[in-house]
């Protein structure tokens, strides 16, 4: 079967004084291929530490981080350039992953010619087919990144992620901080990208609703530890409740 596992995953940091303290501590939980999985909890209690070990930009300092049997924490930077297509993330602040320079069509595009083989056509038709399915006006391709407000950034993040057509997608605090509308158009990109490729969603997120609307299970985490498991009732394959 398909799936990340995480095995009695600790991270331990230096404080200001110099002293470890722990991040993460013992957890361990299995995110399998097509669910999507939900970690919330108060600031500080551990979820980007667990993103950022996840997506290979952190090492743990102790236990395994397994995707489809292989150890990722051992990955060297070669090997995870290698799995780009496999995982993919989207942090909160969007501006890190864009070049604010180019369209947003060069942007998406950008992400494929590094990631993936296809041709120039077959790059600009998997970008054409993106914004169809995901209900995105075309026009958003021209448009100069710089020109993009806070929201249109962080949805043109979304989308150049979806562009490689990841297995597994990592979602840090993606809704935080927008407007009702936005945050509406980023679930609905969600529900349709995940209905068309069966895309795993690892979301970090402070809105429970939104957890719940996406999530079959929901890890309450709370100074580095998993205290609380829950489970929703959506249908992972119509993405509707029951």
């Amino acid at each position: 079967m398909a799936e990340i596992q995480v095995r009695n995953v600790s991270k331990d940091f230096l404080d200001a004084s110099g002293k470890p303290f722990h991040a993460i501590r013992d957890i361990s939980f299995t995110w399998v291929k097509g669910e999507n999985i939900s970690f919330t909890g108060e600031s500080g209690s551990g979820k980007s530490t667990m993103a950022r070990l996840l997506i290979g930009l952190e090492r743990p300092t102790s236990g395994e981080i397994l995707l489809d049997g292989e150890n990722i924490a051992r990955w060297s930077y070669g090997q995870w350039r290698n799995h780009r297509t496999k995982i993919q993330a989207v942090f909160q602040d969007a501006t890190g992953s864009l070049n604010r320079r180019l369209s947003v069509g060069h942007n998406l595009e950008e992400a494929l010619r590094n990631l993936t083989k296809l041709s120039s056509g077959e790059r600009k038709q998997r970008i054409l087919e993106l914004m169809d399915l995901t209900a995105t006006s075309r026009k958003l391709l021209y448009t100069p990144t710089k020109n993009l407000s806070g929201g249109e950034q962080r949805r043109v993040a979304l989308l150049r992620a979806l562009a490689v057509r990841p297995d597994y997608l990592i979602l840090d605090e993606l809704t935080s901080g927008l407007d009702l509308i936005s945050q509406k158009a980023i679930r609905e990109v969600l529900e349709a990208y995940h209905r068309e490729y069966r895309c795993s969603y690892f979301l970090i997120t402070h809105d429970m609703k939104f957890a719940y609307r996406l999530s079959q299970c929901i890890y309450e985490l709370e100074s580095g530890q998993i205290v609380n498991i829950g489970q929703s009732n959506i249908d992972i394959n119509s993405q509707e409740r029951k």
